[in-house]
């Protein structure tokens, strides 16, 4: 059970839906990309709808990079193991972010970068 005591333990949920929204704009961001006329590129910009991948793709790290920065001391902590489902939402959700920034450090995610930014 989780105690207002426990700084680890609080706020777990946030980061879990912060860390899925970022990776969710992302992946929304590699669906336009790859539904779109690869000919074209870079000439054809990014479908309107795509504007939340656009932010993401652009500055996204920086909100992961603090997200798993506060994610890893909650994953760490004693209370928050004992709260399986907090645990393993918390977790997959880093994982996933963590797979994302591997992504966006490779050449596929710098022409990603390169079709939304330019």
């Amino acid at each position: 059970m989780r105690t207002e005591t426990d700084p680890h333990a609080r706020r777990v949920w946030p980061l879990t839906a912060i860390q899925l929204l970022l990776v969710t704009a992302y992946a929304q961001a590699v669906i336009a990309y790859l539904t779109t006329d690869a000919e074209f590129f870079p000439e054809q910009s990014p479908p309107e709808w795509s504007w939340p991948a656009v932010v993401v793709v652009g500055i996204g790290f920086v909100p992961a990079l603090l997200c798993l920065a506060a994610a890893l001391p909650r994953l760490a902590s004693t209370r928050l193991r004992a709260e399986r489902s907090s645990r393993l939402g918390l977790g997959v959700a880093s994982a996933l972010t963590v797979l994302m920034l591997v992504v966006m450090a490779t050449p596929p995610g710098w022409e990603l970068f390169d079709w939304y930014v330019s």
